[in-house]
């Protein structure tokens, strides 16, 4: 069982108190862009270039309305002078058409760069020192706590702090060995503090990041678990506020009611080769290897060890004179592999929570991501969980 140990938190401290966030109010009309700055990875504020961080210029264009692939796609064609031509002419025309609004610029120290634009009212982002007050009153008041982990990306500033009941719970259908712990994670974004449900399967130490949405706890639906919750502001109320709802995880042991019916649904239903080929393709974009013939290595290995479901459908497609790469997502949807959907999640945990002999780099997003896939059956269901239907 991994533990973070006093020493180690003591040193997390250190590291997270040195990479927080900085934030500065401007006027959106401050901002500015020509291609000079653009192809230097800048912005202009108040006419004083910028560093600005790699998705920057698409959360920019995404809060001036511009369409965020065309952004990406002019920038990386070179067409520089024409990205800044359309960006600053949106700025103007938001700043002439509408009352004259302010915005957040939020910068990571570590990197120097801006990472985050938003709206003041929407960045409600507690400082990691306050986080970690946090953690360590929520730990002092449940002795049964431990803090399993702590995510960090160097690159954004992102942090989850993955916290675990001792408690160890079993579901049948998931198999007479699998137990789990569960938990929950604080997490830090480049504008909000957040805390969401967090559990490890114990047998391989998987961690998995999930939101099932909310349930009342004991049959009492006055009392609500809810499994993913913002923290309102940096007030003294706010933060009480937040406290108290982990308060209300404790009460049913951190479980969602909901996660046993989940965890059968997930092995139950077999994985489409759109949802075997998205896992796949997010664990290829973190390899971490500049060797451009290594890291295709890695990627294969990925493919056979991880996610052997999707080749696998794709030579089965193909033997049956239909042409696997060219088929769109929305006919992949329909394409069924050898892998449950609970395969899948557990590819992209164990990815996200061990050594696999393969340097991927920002791995706790794996969890997060397989958080996404495990929780997809309540939100919007597994794209093959009702394929008997389709004959009706």
């Amino acid at each position: 069982m991994r533990q973070v140990s006093e020493d180690q938190f003591k040193k997390v401290r250190e590291t997270l108190s040195r990479a927080d966030s900085a934030v500065k109010r401007v006027p959106i009309s401050a901002i500015s862009v020509d291609d000079r700055c653009l192809q230097k990875d800048q912005i202009l504020v108040n006419g004083e270039p910028v560093k600005i961080g790699r998705n920057f210029l698409s959360k920019l264009g995404s809060m001036l309305k511009l369409n965020r692939s065309l952004t990406r796609d002019m920038i990386n064609r070179g067409d520089h002078r024409l990205a800044a031509t359309l960006i600053n002419g949106l700025k103007d025309y938001e700043s002439k058409n509408r009352k004259e609004r302010d915005v957040m610029l939020i910068a990571n120290l570590e990197s120097r760069e801006v990472v985050d634009i938003c709206p003041p009212n929407k960045y409600r982002r507690a400082t990691n020192d306050t986080v970690l007050d946090m953690t360590e009153r929520i730990l002092n008041d449940n002795p049964n706590l431990i803090i399993e982990t702590v995510d960090y990306n160097a690159n954004t500033g992102g942090t989850s702090i993955n916290l675990l009941n001792q408690d160890e719970i079993g579901f049948a259908k998931a198999g007479k060995d699998e137990f789990f712990k569960f938990g929950f994670s604080i997490v830090q974004t480049t504008k909000d503090t957040l805390a969401e449900s967090y559990n490890q399967r114990l047998i391989c130490s998987n961690g998995l990041r999930t939101s099932l949405g909310s349930g009342a706890i004991g049959g009492n639906k006055k009392i609500k678990f809810e499994d993913r919750f913002r923290l309102g502001g940096t007030s003294s109320d706010d933060i009480k506020i937040f406290l108290n709802k982990v308060e209300d995880m404790r009460k049913c042991g951190f479980v969602n009611p909901q996660f046993e019916n989940q965890i059968n649904r997930a092995v139950s239903t077999k994985a489409s080769m759109s949802e075997v080929e998205k896992a796949w393709k997010l664990a290829n974009s973190r390899v971490n290897e500049l060797d451009p013939e290594l890291k295709k290595q890695y990627q294969a290995s990925l493919a056979r060890q991880w996610f052997s479901g999707y080749g696998d459908a794709l030579v089965r497609v193909n033997r049956k004179g239909v042409d696997g790469m060219g088929l769109g997502d929305r006919q992949k949807q329909f394409i069924k592999t050898n892998m449950s959907i609970w395969d899948v999640v557990n590819s992209l945990t164990f990815l996200g929570s061990n050594n696999s002999g393969i340097d991927l780099n920002n791995q706790h997003e794996l969890k997060y991501a397989a958080g996404d896939l495990f929780s997809k059956g309540v939100k919007e269901g597994y794209d093959l969980e009702f394929a008997q239907f389709a004959s009706l």
